[in-house]
């Protein structure tokens, strides 16, 4: 006999049709994916994927040299090959840094009459 009025009874292509899943087989299902992600080559591998993703990530950088009392007034006069004396030794490394985290240090290189920065240690 059918189901009573009013009440929900097997509808066409819900539970105990050809094909579709118990709600323990899609259990296990979850269980046996989430076993796989913590396996280690597949961890290593979604791990991977993020650090591509991150690593194309644009970061804006920075190197700062102190120059002691230069003004705006300074920078509209400035010259080709005018030099600017600054306050930082020419052996020392300057650090290379995205807002307030330095990611590496560099020292300065004149490349083909271009200003370079050459990474020497990394953070």
């Amino acid at each position: 006999m059918g189901p009573a009025a009013g009440t929900a009874g097997p509808s066409p292509g819900r539970a105990g049709t050809p094909g579709e899943r118990s709600s323990s087989e899609a259990a296990g299902e979850n269980v046996e994916r989430a076993l796989v992600l913590s396996s280690p080559v597949a961890r290593d591998s979604a791990e991977s994927v993020f650090s591509q993703r991150v690593l194309r990530l644009p970061v804006e950088v920075e190197i700062a040299v102190p120059v002691r009392d230069f003004r705006v007034r300074h920078l509209l006069t400035l010259a080709p090959d005018q030099l600017v004396a600054s306050q930082w030794s020419s052996g020392k490394d300057l650090a290379i840094s995205a807002g307030d985290v330095d990611l590496a240090w560099a020292e300065f290189e004149v490349l083909e009459s271009k200003l370079a920065a050459r990474i020497t240690r990394v953070a």
